[in-house]
């Protein structure tokens, strides 16, 4: 049995937190489309973990869920996406993010909707 969609996006938060490239990897589908808006997706699991390298690169994260909510397999969340890379202080990044999850329990799209000058702000 699968865990429900919420807990999906919750423990894909969790590992991102733990910088846990392995867990990260092993919650989204082989064909996933990760599309942080207005960037051009990535396509595939291993695009999509070349496009979080940059990110997973900080000292320390803190992804926080500011609200989840559920319709089906479909999670809406609203975060504030903290970063803290090495010599600077914590930056953050707010994003709304939409995460479809397949019948294996895995995220088979992701969508983040951010402003992008304030990801440019926020990444070393």
């Amino acid at each position: 049995m699968t865990a429900g969609p919420i807990a999906v996006v919750e423990a894909f938060v969790a590992a991102f937190n733990r910088r846990d490239g392995a867990a990260i990897a092993g919650l989204l589908a082989k064909d996933i489309v990760c599309a942080g808006i207005p960037l051009d997706p990535a396509h595939g699991r291993a695009a999509t973990m070349e496009m979080l390298a940059p990110f997973l690169a900080a000292e320390e994260i803190d992804w926080r869920i500011l609200a989840i909510a559920a319709n089906g397999a479909m999670v809406f969340t609203e975060r504030d996406d903290r970063f803290r890379f090495a010599g600077k202080d914590w930056t953050s990044v707010r994003a709304a993010g939409i995460f479809e999850i397949d019948g294996e329990g895995r995220i088979a799209a992701w969508r983040d909707y951010f402003d992008l000058a304030e990801l440019e702000r926020a990444m070393p």
